[in-house]
Parts: structure tokens; sequence; C-alpha cells
């Protein structure tokens, strides 16, 4: 028959029974985990264009990547 291990002695009890836990570190407040916002593949397209220089904005453009971009504001700034 086989022995089963023997458990290690426990720690001995605090010295100072009033004595209290250490803190706990402060936690972070948890975020609602919502899906991801992705661009769509032709805004992306249009940024990487004109970001590497291979196309001038127009004031349509850049009025397009805005919206894209407050769109996917996950908290609201100011108006």
């Amino acid at each position: 028959m086989a022995k089963t291990p023997s458990k290690p002695p426990s720690k001995p009890a605090s010295k100072n029974p009033t004595a209290k836990p250490p803190a706990k570190p402060a936690s972070t407040p948890a975020t609602k985990a919502g899906p991801k916002k992705q661009s769509s593949p032709g805004l992306s397209t249009l940024a990487s264009d004109i970001l590497s220089g291979r196309k001038k904005a127009t004031q349509g453009d850049a009025e397009r990547l805005a919206a894209s971009v407050l769109g996917q504001d996950e908290k609201k700034g100011q108006k």
C-alpha cells in the first residue's frame, strides 16, 4: 500500500491577532466590452492613400474620415 504524502505543517498564527491583512491593490473599474468598431475597407484605403501622398484629400474626403473617427469614439466629447 502506498503512503500518501503528508501535508507540510501550516504556518504559525500571527502574533498580533488584531493586525489587518495587507491592503489589496486598487482595482480599475470594469469597462463595457462591446464589439470593437472597425473602419470600412474603403475608408481605410482612403486614409492610407492620403497619408502616403498617393492622393490629395478633398473637403469631402476630410469630412468622411472625420465622421468615421467621431463615430468610433467610445466616450462622446465636447461638441
